[in-house]
């Protein structure tokens, strides 16, 4: 055999997964092509493949769909990190899941090697070649059935979503992953973890990266397990079939060594954006991989930009090459991309903007997406999570809170809101494929949020808990994420308790106000686009159905007399920003009277009480005529006790 098929043998192997099989970006950007969607004023792709470049890595195999292929081959080009290697593409428009691309490259016959496996979305810097060195040499001489190493971050804040919500056990001797599981609260873990090994570490502090060190024999593995859809499903099943299967899995954790982020939703952009600011990136950061000056307080500022005397820009801000800003302007926490225009009395605050967009006088944006080339014309306020695709124009004065908006109408059932602004319609796409859409679409609104790797536009309760103070706005936001979860995985009522008590507890929460903060939290489940898409009926089956389910938690926390008016004080609390819960409400009390969580005394205590309030006295008045169904039963029961 030739010395140069040898060494081409050799050569280490990346695989670039570009398609993301979500819309989490969605509309500023679409599952094909999100790897192309701008951090920091340069595509995500560009993060992935200078790390690779500067990890010794040669070939790259890229993945992607036919529709997407033109345009992620032109941005690769223009890559500084993509002129080292050897860059091949492989495309397939039947892929449907992360499990489908492996089977296609096997199908291919591409990987000749052991191969680093990550998605177009990792920002960082990490030493592969050890890592890749260290695996080829625990198979040659440690163990032979080892087919993968997952690379972790350690996380900063055990505590945020996406660290806490998975919990990994590794061999203490040689980090062999021995247990995976994706839940909070209490898990059970097999006793023959301890028996068959000395020791064991039970990590919660771990964030998964997305990038792993794989043998040629995950492709087959695949291949030949079509219920392997995510990599999530391939650990758990090599887990459960390890003798079958001969393979095993191990961890690296990136502590002080490297820094990786994914990328997957709007609060993990959010988080990775603020790193590469505060330069946890380096050396990927805006002044050594683009032309940016640096200012005291995370200021970026491009070439050829022009700002009036009077503007004011703040921290923790970028401003992309050839923008220009008028007088008055206020901006700060926020990302401008290039050839932008800001005008007069301008105030831009926690938000990104991407290249071409013309914002016109006195309009306000607050923590929001704006896409590229988009319009925002004068006195406009844009706030809240809104999510604008490109080309979109709004009219003066609008006024946005929470919105998607598209620059055409392509299924003919969005609202028009101008000629090049159409407001997705949840109610009339209900029924859609793009349902799904819906969830990880939105980042919190405040300072305090804790970043979720499982997304969901459950986050706009958020805005519910802002006028609360920041330890009991922190307890209200865990119950909130914890209520969701348990009810979309079907988690046992007492493990939710016990993640609630631990919650209470790491705030010092009193028992009165954790009550009260656990009703608002069952009663405010749903997002604002699915209120938006109920009516009263629909509206209170499925709440009926949520108490139903959490009720074993209602019984946790109201039985004495104290605890019942602090849940009906919640749900008048909750009711007075809710027209659908205002409007059900006898009914929600009379429900939780039937299922012995409220007493009757506890109801006409609430009802007799004075309020100033017309909103108190107007929910009193409606519940008349059950306060006159409580006493008449009252009634009869006296008499036929009286009898007897």
């Amino acid at each position: 055999m030739s010395t140069n098929k040898v060494q081409k043998q050799d050569v280490l192997q990346a695989v670039v997964v570009a398609n993301f099989f979500h819309k989490n970006f969605w509309p500023a950007a679409d599952g094909d092509s999100a790897c192309l969607l701008p951090l920091v004023n340069r595509p995500l792709l560009h993060y992935t493949l200078d790390m690779l470049e500067s990890s010794g890595i040669v070939d790259v195999i890229v993945f992607c769909s036919s529709g997407s292929a033109d345009r992620i081959k032109a941005s690769v080009q223009r890559a500084s990190g993509a002129r080292r290697l050897n860059v091949v593409y492989t495309t397939s428009d039947t892929c449907r899941s992360f499990g489908d691309v492996l089977r296609h490259l096997d199908a291919c016959a591409l990987i000749r090697n052991d191969f680093v496996l990550l998605w177009g979305n990792v920002v960082g810097r990490l030493p592969l070649l050890p890592l890749v060195k260290r695996f080829k040499t625990l198979r040659q001489s440690g163990d032979k059935g080892a087919v993968m190493t997952i690379v972790y971050q350690r996380s900063s804040d055990p505590n945020s979503t996406s660290a806490a919500d998975q919990t990994v056990v590794l061999a203490t001797d040689t980090s062999r992953v021995l247990f995976h599981n994706r839940a909070r609260g209490k898990i059970n873990l097999p006793l023959e973890l301890v028996l068959d090994n000395k020791t064991v570490d039970i990590r919660r502090d771990l964030v998964d990266t997305n990038v792993v060190i794989c043998s040629t024999a995950v492709p087959p593995l695949f291949a030949d397990n079509f219920d392997f859809q995510t990599k999530d499903d391939f650990v758990k099943g090599l887990l459960i079939n390890e003798e079958i299967l001969n393979s095993t899995l191990y961890a690296h954790v990136v502590d002080g060594d490297g820094y990786a982020g994914e990328v997957f939703d709007w609060p993990s952009y959010e988080r990775v954006t603020r790193d590469v600011l505060h330069r946890w990136t380096y050396p990927q950061v805006p002044e050594v991989v683009d032309k940016y000056s640096l200012r005291y307080g995370n200021v970026y500022f491009g070439d050829n930009i022009k700002l009036a005397l009077t503007c004011d820009v703040g921290n923790d801000t970028v401003v992309g090459s050839d923008s220009k800003f008028g007088s008055d302007t206020r901006i700060s926490n926020t990302v401008v991309g290039k050839n932008c225009t800001i005008g007069n009395n301008v105030v831009i605050e926690n938000s990104y903007i991407f290249n071409g967009v013309n914002v016109r006088d006195k309009s306000v944006i607050r923590f929001s997406v704006i896409g590229e080339n988009c319009t925002i014309k004068e006195n406009s306020n844009i706030s809240d999570s809104c999510i604008l695709g490109s080309g979109v124009v709004l009219e003066p004065n609008t006024e946005l809170k929470q919105k998607r908006l598209l620059s055409s109408d392509s299924n003919n059932k969005s609202k028009k809101l101008s000629a090049k602004a159409f407001v997705y319609d949840a109610e009339n796409n209900s029924d859609s494929d793009d349902d799904e859409d819906v969830r990880g679409l939105t980042f919190r609104t405040r300072s305090w949020s804790i970043n979720s790797g499982s997304s969901s536009d459950n986050d706009d309760t958020a805005s519910i808990a802002a006028s609360i103070p920041d330890d009991t706005c922190m307890f209200y936001s865990e119950v909130v994420d914890s209520l969701i979860r348990g009810f979309e995985d079907h988690v046992h009522c007492d493990n939710l308790i016990l993640e609630i008590n631990s919650s209470r507890y790491a705030y010092n929460i009193n028992y009165r106000e954790a009550n009260f903060q656990v009703i608002r939290a069952m009663l405010t489940l749903n997002s604002k686009a699915e209120l938006e898409a109920l009516n009263q009926v629909r509206y209170y089956t499925q709440l009926q159905s949520k108490l139903d389910y959490f009720m074993p938690v209602l019984r946790n926390y109201i039985k004495s007399s104290d605890s019942c008016e602090d849940c009906l004080s919640a749900i008048e609390d909750i009711a007075k920003g809710e027209e659908l819960l205002n409007t059900v409400i006898v009914k929600v009390i009379h429900h939780l009277y039937n299922m012995n969580i409220l007493s009757e005394e506890s109801i006409l205590r609430w009802h007799e009480k004075e309020e100033d309030t017309q909103f108190a006295k107007n929910i009193r008045e409606k519940a008349n005529k059950l306060i006159e169904w409580l006493k008449d039963a009252e009634e009869e029961t006296d008499s036929d006790e009286d009898s007897s």
